[in-house]
């Protein structure tokens, strides 16, 4: 038989559209996720950002353009991130804040705005969990865990919309949640339901502040290794639970990088009440 002519391989080029009258291809898509600046002019509140998750991220933002404000308990860890945000040539401000308190975020958006810090972008990275058998737990445990993991995100969300709608502005709302969102572990049950409530505040919230051009969204990852939890996957226990995960590793915060620029950027205008696991599948083997 004759030899069949070899045609050459066509390139599809993915067209997405930006607007009505214009239209990119999938190469300078992915330029415009690593632009270094695109969030120049904005100012983010990060709570929970002495360590892990909130610290990484308070770093990451600046270097993307944004300036931040950094809120936890521990103020000299805070000054230790902020001096190594302005050595990078970032602009970082501390707040004292204890997520446990009532009135702690009342009193923080207050001195964000006294400042002139008011924030365009939330991220709600605070967390606690009080480990325990279910049937053990005390009225403490859930207070503490419901205090930081649900009314304080709530009340710092309501603020940030309250002024975002007050002004124009057009904000966006990070929840950080988690994998155990969906699945349960033992002897956290407080903790998946508070997290659970929190991704599901987030998508109620995202329904009703969409006509006012904000967005709330939530970041749900899964075991990520930081100073708070190493400790513990030296355990027998901690060992035991990473054998059962599929690459038996741990996530680190540097693995959320591409999912919360993804989130904050303008340019994902129409991402708003989504949820967005970031596990190397964990939750589908716990």
């Amino acid at each position: 038989p004759m030899p069949r002519e070899r045609r050459p391989r066509r390139r599809f080029d993915l067209k997405i559209p930006l607007s009505h009258n214009r239209a990119i291809g999938i190469d300078e898509l992915s330029a415009r996720t690593r632009t270094v600046g695109h969030l120049n002019g904005k100012t983010a509140l990060i709570t929970g950002a002495s360590s892990g998750i909130g610290a990484h991220f308070a770093q990451l933002l600046t270097r993307h353009g944004a300036r931040v404000a950094l809120a936890a308990r521990r103020v000299e860890r805070l000054t230790e991130t902020k001096a190594q945000i302005e050595a990078q040539g970032g602009t970082a401000r501390i707040y004292g804040f204890d997520a446990t308190g009532r009135d702690a975020p009342d009193a923080l958006f207050d001195s964000l705005q006294a400042d002139g810090f008011a924030p365009s972008i939330l991220i709600n990275a605070a967390g606690v969990s009080r480990p325990g058998r279910a049937e053990r737990n005390t009225m403490d445990d859930f207070d503490e865990t419901v205090g930081v993991n649900l009314r304080t995100p709530w009340r710092l969300a309501q603020l940030c919309a309250a002024h975002w709608i007050k002004t124009g502005e057009e904000g966006s709302i990070v929840n950080v949640s988690s994998m155990l969102a969906r699945r349960v572990g033992p002897g956290v049950s407080i903790y998946c339901m508070t997290k659970a409530a929190l991704s599901h505040l987030t998508a109620a919230q995202a329904r009703e502040w969409a006509q006012y051009g904000i967005r709330v969204n939530a970041l749900s990852p899964g075991y990520i290794e930081t100073e708070i939890n190493e400790g513990f996957w030296e355990t027998p226990a901690g060992r035991q639970e990473l054998d059962r995960l599929p690459r038996k590793r741990l996530g680190k915060p540097r693995d959320l990088d591409s999912a919360i620029l993804f989130l904050t950027d303008p340019a994902s205008g129409f991402v708003n009440g989504a949820d967005i696991v970031v596990d190397d599948a964990q939750s589908w083997a716990i």
